[in-house]
Formats: C-alpha cells, structure tokens, sequence
C-alpha cells in the first residue's frame, strides 16, 4: 500500500496553519476594541479546550472510527472559523472559542493515531520527522502572512484563513486511505482500555518525558519578553529555532530510523535547555540566532519522536489512548509555564525565572535519559 504522507504532510500543515493563525489573535482582537484582560480569556480558551478534550478525543476516535472523527472534527473547526466573521461580542466568541479548540484537540488525537497505524515500524521515525514538518512550515507561512495582514487592518482576510485551512482539512482527510491493510487493523479494530494502556506501556515514562519536554518547549512563547528585556531582537531567536528544527526534520530525518526513537527524547530536552540558558546570556542578536539554531536543533528532534512513541511503546489497539495521553501531557506544561513565569518573574526578572528554568531542564534531560536507559534495558527493547 502507498503511503500517504504527502497527504499527512498537507493535512499537518492546513490544521497548524488553523492554529497557528491565531497566534495573533490578540492583535485581532485589539483592533476590535477588546480589553488585555478580555483578550487574554479569548486566547487562552482555545488552549484550555484543546488540552481538556484530549482524553474524549480517544474516547470519541474509538468508537466512531479515525476518517469520520477526521471529517466530522474538521467540520466543526470550519464552522466555528467561519462564525467569526458574524460576531464581535465576548460571549458568542469565548463560545466559538471553545468549539475551535475542542476540534483541534480532538482532530489532532485522530491524525496522529491514523499515523501511528499506517506508518510502518521501520520507517516511523523518518516518517514522523519529515510529517511534522507541516506543523513546522507554518511558522513561515501562514503566521507571518496573518501578522502582515493585521498590520495592514485587514481583518476579515485574517479571519478567512482559519476557514481555508479546515477546508484543506476535510478534504485531504477524505482522500486518506483506509487502514485496511496496514499492520492488520483496520477501522473496526478493537480498542483497548485505560487500564491496559496503564498496565502494558510505560505509561509514567511517557507521561513524564512528554510534560518535561513540553514545559522546556514552552518557553519560546514567552522568551520575547526577555529578549525585548536584554534589548535584542525576539525575531532572531524565532527564526533560528524554525531553521535549526527545519534542518533537523531534513537534513537528519534518516537518522530516527537508526535507532528506537525514546533514545532521542532525553537528549533533545539537554540539548534544547543548556542553549535556552545561553539565551538568557546573550549579548547580540547574531549569538541570539545561533542559540535559536542549535535550541532548534533539540525541538527538531525532540517532538517528532514524542510523537513517534505512540507507535513504538503501545499496541495498534492502544494507540488512539496513548495518542491522546502524549498531547495532555505536553501540553499540560504550556499552563504550568504561565504560572510560574507569572509568579517567578515580578521577583527575580526575567532572566532569573528562565536560568532557574532552563537548569531545571538541563537536569531534566539527564533523568529522561537516564530513566529511558534503564526501562530499555530491563524489557530489552
């Protein structure tokens, strides 16, 4: 059977492209008048929706099959994008809000165990690596064509690429091949449970490897306000680490097949959090690229083989649950990030809430490492 990745490529790309738009939400809803506190609220219930979903979204993808929790999910998201253009007013949009987020997060949980499925084991890492490259490209594509557009006023254009993009959605998971044929499953396979996801995979090695992860990925977000701090240029930093990731997910993609990808999951974080230290040291803007770059290079790797340990630690029956746990668990550290910024910062600065941070990381890749060693070596993985 042919596989599909072109097609997983494009549907990456079309449903960060969806997210990824509203990056600059908040502009948007400055220009319409809303206040910070109110914007903030607007922003963040997306994020909020999109984690909390995450456990129905195996729930959901189980019992109606991956290509109609595709479909239908990618739907809702059109829907919900296209009731902006209708509404200014804060309830209707925390609402639509809401929706967006939910089938995000549900059609993400769907896309990635069709992945972890369809993809053989031999080439899961290539294949992972170069698929998240969709979610990669969109930081050169769609988000810097929003934020040109919002300079410009242009506020319904901005609206319509959310719209766009889940119509990219539903077509491209409709040309998807069924799974029949891959690895013996097939759209009726019968799913496993919460228990035994529990029993037979390392489920807390999962979950703690993919919140670290996380927590030190987070940071870019908000790495702008200290960069805008030390009187550099935030821009540098950013596309530095799309470039180092890019290189990675290209230049390096073979290398995942060389080896079980929880190998790279400890190293990734070391390697992204000693250069998330020598940020918070930077004296120029050209140091700032370079440390962008070689942070990059750890996230280039780092997320793909996240991603790509549903497929190898769980059981085809699994997988839509194991899916579902690795996006809560990475994405339960972009809310612990925020609070602890948020409390750290008014007393230590900035620099000295992210050096803290990043030692903290540096030691955290020690332990992932050191904890995925020792689990391989008692199961001979």
């Amino acid at each position: 059977m042919r596989l599909p990745v072109v097609y997983l490529i494009g549907i990456t790309w079309a449903i960060y492209s969806y997210s990824n738009v509203f990056f600059m939400f908040s502009s948007y809803l400055a220009l319409k008048g809303f206040s910070p506190d109110r914007a903030g609220l607007l922003v963040g219930a997306f994020y909020a929706a999109t984690t909390l979903i995450r456990p129905a979204g195996s729930w959901v993808v189980e019992r109606a099959g991956i290509r109609r929790t595709l479909i239908v999910a990618a739907c809702v998201c059109l829907v919900a994008a296209t009731l902006n253009f209708v509404t200014v007013s804060f309830w209707p949009l925390l609402a639509i809000r809401i929706a967006m987020g939910c089938a995000f997060g549900v059609f993400l949980v769907a896309l990635t165990t069709y992945q972890s499925l369809i993809i053989p084991e031999e080439i899961r890492g290539t294949a992972f690596a170069l698929i998240t490259l969709g979610a990669l490209s969109c930081l050169f594509t769609v988000v810097p064509l929003s934020d040109w557009l919002l300079s410009l006023g242009k506020t319904t254009p901005f609206l319509a690429i959310p719209v766009v993009m889940a119509a990219l959605c539903i077509v491209l998971s409709c040309r998807l091949p069924p799974l029949s044929g891959a690895l013996n499953v097939t759209e009726n396979l019968e799913w496993g449970t919460w228990g035994e996801l529990y029993r037979d995979t390392p489920f807390w090695r999962t979950l703690t490897s993919c919140a670290l992860f996380g927590l030190c990925d987070a940071s870019i977000v908000y790495l702008p306000a200290l960069i805008l701090a030390m009187g550099l240029v935030p821009t540098f930093f950013v596309v530095g680490n799309g470039l180092g990731a890019l290189a990675m997910r290209t230049l390096g993609y073979a290398f995942f097949n060389r080896h079980p990808r929880y190998v790279f999951a400890g190293p990734s974080l070391f390697v992204m959090a000693v250069f998330l230290f020598f940020t918070t040291r930077a004296t120029s803007n050209v140091w700032l690229f370079a440390y962008g770059f070689l942070y990059g290079t750890g996230m280039g790797y780092g997320f793909p083989a996240h991603l790509a340990l549903i497929g190898d630690l769980a059981p085809a029956r699994l997988r839509a649950g194991m899916s579902a746990l690795v996006y809560f668990c990475y994405d339960i550290s972009w809310f612990v990030l925020p609070v602890y910024v948020g409390f750290a910062t008014p007393r230590i600065g900035e620099r000295g809430a992210f050096s803290i941070l990043s030692v903290i990381c540096v030691i955290s890749g020690v332990g992932v490492t050191m904890m995925w060693r020792a689990w391989s070596k008692r199961v001979k993985f």
